[in-house]
């Protein structure tokens, strides 16, 4: 079996600010082919058609020629053409000068990761995340571990502040060096923390491993004062983050956290509105989750 690929960790110094500007497909038992003029009411052809490509490289085959997918698809070949060429500029298939053939990208991994957490708990926590990115003005996400690393999945820009976090679901970041990682660990075992940590080790210098663990020591303490961290400088100079971890039953533990620019949030915005209401979420996100289990 083939390793997956995945989007490498995002080094913590390259987050910036950034200004953001129906029915399933029917197929035919068999070759699995989109009937091209089975589109639902209100649905946007070139979308279905785009996501139509994606779809053909479902199965086995790996490499595929413009007239595979055309024959899959049920699209005309200069369609399959043009949509093979926009797909591969996203970053969504990688073409073969070679071969002269298409296969499948990174990229098209990042549409799946949120399915790393159950899908009830993005759900649950979207609208939540939504609200407190709106009330706050910053970027609100919630993600979770994945080997050494921290992975997004899932995240809410505000609506009324362009000037966000570059950061997008299925993102990884290590999590030694962030302080999503470090709420993450503060809330683990001290026996799996201290196995993370052993494994960590190797791939820090002696100084850089000191500061870490100390990062770490202050973010634990944090917690266990205000039940929340705050760092600011970690993601970038004018990026203040805050973080919490997020305990649910018979799940894996994962943070939700809101970050912005620092003169957004600003430790009194922090104390008096951001933490409580990020605190506020993770509570009701528990309720939530320990009804569930009830019903």
């Amino acid at each position: 079996m083939k390793a997956a690929v995945r989007k490498p960790a995002r080094r913590v110094k390259d987050v910036r600010i950034v200004l953001r500007a129906p029915n399933p497909p029917e197929y035919r038992n068999g070759n699995a082919v989109l009937r091209a003029d089975a589109s639902a009411p209100g649905t946007i052809k070139p979308i279905e058609r785009g996501f139509a490509v994606l779809d053909a490289f479902l199965g086995e085959a790996d490499w595929l020629a413009n007239q595979d997918i055309a024959l899959r698809t049920g699209l005309p070949k200069a369609t399959v053409s043009r949509l093979a060429q926009t797909l591969t500029a996203l970053g969504y298939l990688t073409y073969s000068e070679q071969r002269r053939k298409y296969r499948l990208a990174v990229s098209v991994l990042t549409l799946g990761f949120a399915a790393m957490v159950d899908t009830d708990v993005v759900l649950q926590a979207r609208p939540l995340m939504q609200k407190l990115a709106d009330d706050n003005g910053v970027f609100v996400a919630l993600a979770g571990r994945d080997g050494l690393d921290m992975i997004f999945f899932e995240n809410c820009h505000s609506a009324s502040n362009t000037a966000t976090v570059g950061l997008g679901v299925g993102e990884h970041m290590p999590m030694a060096s962030s302080p999503v990682g470090w709420a993450l660990l503060a809330c683990l075992h001290e026996n799996e923390r201290g196995y993370l940590l052993d494994h960590m080790r190797p791939y820090h210098k002696r100084d850089e491993w000191m500061a870490v663990r100390q990062k770490l020591t202050d973010a634990e303490t944090q917690i266990g004062e205000k039940s929340y961290c705050v760092s600011t400088g970690d993601w970038g100079p004018d990026i203040t983050v805050v973080a919490t971890p997020l305990k649910l039953a018979d799940r894996l533990p994962m943070v939700l956290l809101c970050a912005g620019q620092s003169r957004t949030l600003t430790k009194a915005r922090v104390e008096q509105k951001a933490g409580p209401q990020l605190l506020a979420m993770r509570r009701q996100l528990q309720e939530m989750e320990a009804q569930r289990a009830q019903a």
